[in-house]
């Protein structure tokens, strides 16, 4: 198979600094990501970039794809509503906007927020070490949380904008925790390994968009050419499955409602859980995990 393009390091660097220059062109975004330059955005402040294109007039006839960029991002929110705010060379926040019809668009909704991040965690599987997915989508490194996904839609009679965010930390930035409030990892140790992010940004904005339309390269997929991109997608899942053989909690609005052995996922992208009354299937998007502290055995000398 092809060997993936090399991509270009961020130019001028101070290697004694944990940034990098500006280098979010929209030229070169646009032709790493295979779309015209009318059709990349690169905003200099936003509130998020999802809501941005969301909000964004309906085209009559509909467009190809859209990519937009944010230098610096104010009110960005993660699953749940959580916050993801991103701003400098130390982070990259970009989301990518498509249109389809109904029914067909929802079919292609159903496990594209899991198909998405495993196409995310291979590709900087080849730039990274130590990576890592949590069901659904949470993109780790060495048990930090590195990168989010956020998948939004809105409905005008029989169509349907899909939107996906993508929100990730490049470089050790040591305010990222006293913002988010909780730990938080980085893609990258070192400025020197970090690519450029106007190539980032466009390739990764590839991936999603072909997740979205469902195109895939067929060599990559573990069933061989012929395989569908779901049917393979438990085994690709597989690779970075950080929950594997772990106890866990199905946490809905704050309660635990099962607990299980997590399993994998299925063909769908569903979390399997394992526990004393059979498997279960949960869905994306509906839950979230915890893991659960152990369980001491009376006699293992804990405190009585």
């Amino acid at each position: 198979m092809d060997r993936p393009p090399v991509p270009p390091v961020a130019p001028d660097r101070d290697a004694s600094s944990p940034t990098v220059a500006d280098d979010l062109d929209p030229v070169l975004i646009a032709r790493v990501a295979g779309l015209a330059p009318d059709r990349v955005d690169v905003l200099e402040s936003v509130g998020s970039t999802n809501q941005w294109l969301l909000q964004m007039p309906w085209d009559s006839p509909a467009a190809g794809p859209r990519l937009a960029l944010a230098r610096r991002q104010t009110a960005g929110r993660g699953r749940r509503g959580r916050v993801w705010l991103s701003g400098g060379a130390e982070s990259l926040t970009f989301s990518i906007a498509l249109e389809a019809r109904m029914p067909d668009a929802a079919a292609r909704l159903s496990g594209l927020s899991v198909i998405t991040g495993v196409a995310i965690a291979e590709r900087l599987a080849l730039l990274t070490d130590g990576l890592g997915l949590k069901w659904p989508n949470d993109l780790m490194r060495h048990g930090l949380k590195v990168a989010g996904l956020l998948l939004e839609s809105r409905l005008q009679a029989d169509r349907v904008r899909i939107v996906a965010g993508l929100g990730l930390n490049l470089l050790p930035a040591p305010d990222r925790l006293a913002t988010v409030g909780q730990p938080a990892g980085s893609l990258f140790d070192d400025p020197a390994r970090l690519p450029g992010r106007g190539w980032l940004a466009g390739e990764l904005g590839r991936l999603m968009i072909d997740a979205a339309l469902g195109r895939t390269d067929p060599a990559r997929l573990a069933g061989g050419a012929d395989a569908s991109p779901i049917a393979s997608l438990p085994v690709r899942w597989s690779r970075f499955d950080t929950l594997a053989g772990a106890d866990v909690a199905i946490v809905f609005d704050g309660v635990a409602i099962r607990t299980g052995v997590a399993a994998g996922i299925d063909a769908d992208g569903a979390l399997l859980l394992r526990s004393a009354d059979g498997e279960h299937r949960i869905s994306v998007g509906e839950v979230s995990l915890r893991r659960q502290a152990p369980v001491m055995p009376p006699d293992a000398g804990g405190p009585t």
